[in-house]
């Protein structure tokens, strides 16, 4: 036997094998990774504005929150995200990876429910924007893994954490079923795509559980994306819609063992009614003390249960209510309710000239007023040209001096200079601003406000005098007021002539606060 060549023969066998691992190992990572740039891509962060009021001190406020979302189409620019991150909105602007203005894309609320949290936006534009894929999440299981794309507390756009399903159908409160997940999930997530390791959405991050001090402790609630779809097919056809029975807020849920003493049939749980409804579907039928035990022969089991379970019927259904009063065994029939109705859509302000905002010259006023010789920025108005550009007013408040409320000046913003066509040009008075305010508008071309931020080094100590803590630059465009807005209708009517895509489904393996 010629040992050499054998032993020559191995090695060489050995070398092939070692010199392939490499290359085997290479080939799976390649097939194996993660495309978290697509996830990234096809997201977006949403900013909103609420619309201008009026404070307790007469002062114009207003605010900014932070949300995400995902295209879903590239042709129709459609965005969905939740709802409670536009729910009070006067503007919302939408801002893709990689947004480098300051000015987001704007959007349009196009239809929107509270009850599953879900919200469909269309952009002005979205030219080379690339839309998600949609998952399956009726194939999820515990232990699949998961990526978390948003902008957490308004200051990274583009995060992305991993994590795992723990939960397919988690009940919160009401009739949706959240996914659980582990993926770390923050304020400003709202509305974000939950993905799977393909990249495919499954879901829409909404919710947090939380500790009774406010504080994350890492789970993380999804609306699934199958109900995502049914949610927005039927938003599409008109205003959200469904069964109310009035019950909300009037049962406290009774245990299998408490239901015993009142003889409940069936051992199981039951409602007490805690207070008599003096109008809505309840009215004249449920009365304090009434021991509610089925519903349509289905048993009640707890309040949620009870609630999901008439929130599947429509307004106008009539559901039958087994109950015991003053202990006897009687049905009542009761007509659901609408169970939301949307509130009227603030209209935007009045306001003279063309920048929304109302200016006061305070030269000769006495105290502090006295010390601002440049116009003083005293109103904002909703939905004018200061709004949209986020300038805010001057600001006051109140503090307790012994047995006196004492009034005093919290921060001042003057307007100390514009920009217009390329040169700047310092200003004194309030006409000096108006003359430019005007021709910007006769131009249509945009104004730059220089605007000063004073205010004190500690807010409640009125006796401290105001300093000059900021001087910023803002960008407007100076117009006439809108007298009128569209709509809920006119939204809905919209919404309906928004071209229709048919959204795919790709395979996909594998004490509680909304964000």
């Amino acid at each position: 036997m010629n040992w050499n060549g054998t032993i020559l023969w191995r090695f060489a066998v050995l070398g092939l094998f070692a010199s392939m691992v490499p290359l085997g190992m290479h080939a799976l990572e390649k097939h194996d990774k993660i495309d978290t740039d697509r996830m990234l891509d096809v997201s977006v962060s949403i900013r909103t504005m609420s619309h201008v009021t009026v404070d307790k001190f007469g002062d114009t406020v207003w605010e900014i929150n932070n949300g995400s979302g995902f295209l879903v189409s590239s042709r129709t620019c459609e965005v969905w995200t939740n709802q409670h991150v536009i729910s009070d909105a006067a503007i919302v602007e939408v801002f893709p990876r990689g947004w480098d203005r300051t000015e987001g894309i704007q959007a349009t609320v196009i239809n929107a429910t509270p009850r599953s949290d879900v919200a469909i936006l269309q952009l002005d534009h979205c030219e080379g924007l690339p839309a998600a894929t949609l998952g399956d999440s009726d194939r999820l299981q515990p232990g699949d893994e998961t990526f978390a794309v948003g902008n957490p507390l308004g200051r990274n756009p583009d995060s992305i954490s991993r994590g795992i399903i723990s939960h397919t159908e988690r009940y919160r409160e009401g009739t949706t079923p959240y996914l659980q997940t582990d993926a770390a999930i923050n304020p400003g997530n709202s509305g974000g795509a939950l993905f799977n390791r393909k990249g495919n959405v499954i879901g829409i991050n909404t919710a947090i559980e939380t500790t009774r001090f406010g504080a994350n402790v890492g789970v993380g609630f999804a609306v699934p994306i199958n109900l995502v779809k049914q949610v927005v097919a039927e938003l599409r056809q008109g205003p959200p819609s469904w069964g109310d029975a009035g019950l909300t807020d009037i049962v406290a849920a009774l245990t299998p063992d408490e239901a015993e003493v009142f003889d409940v049939p069936g051992g199981g749980g039951a409602l007490v009614v805690t207070s008599t409804p003096e109008e809505g579907p309840g009215s004249g039928q449920i009365f304090l003390h009434d021991v509610i035990y089925r519903i349509n022969d289905a048993e009640v089991t707890g309040t949620e249960q009870a609630i999901r379970m008439i929130g599947q019927h429509r307004v106008g259904e009539t559901l039958a209510l087994a109950l015991i009063r003053e202990g006897e065994h009687q049905t009542v029939n009761i007509t659901l309710g609408e169970g939301w109705t949307a509130d009227a859509t603030p209209e935007p302000d009045e306001y003279d000239g063309y920048l929304g905002m109302t200016l006061e010259m305070w030269a000769d006023a006495d105290g502090d007023r006295g010390q601002f010789k440049r116009p003083v920025i005293t109103k904002v108005h909703s939905m004018g040209p200061a709004h949209k550009a986020h300038i805010a007013s001057s600001q006051k408040s109140i503090v307790v001096n012994g047995p006196y409320v004492v009034p005093y000046l919290l921060d001042v913003k003057t307007v100390t200079g514009v920009a217009y066509k390329g040169e700047f040009h310092s200003v004194a008075t309030v006409e000096d601003i108006e003359k430019f305010a005007a021709e910007a508008y006769q131009s249509g071309q945009p104004l730059l406000l220089e605007i000063e931020f004073w205010a004190r080094r500690n807010p409640r100590d009125h006796k401290t005098s105001l300093e000059h803590a900021s001087t910023s630059f803002y960008k407007l465009r100076p117009q006439r007021p809108i007298t009128e807005i569209p709509d809920l209708e006119f939204r809905k009517a919209s919404a309906r002539k928004v071209p229709q895509e048919s959204y795919e489904f790709t395979q996909a393996r594998g004490k509680s606060r909304n964000l």
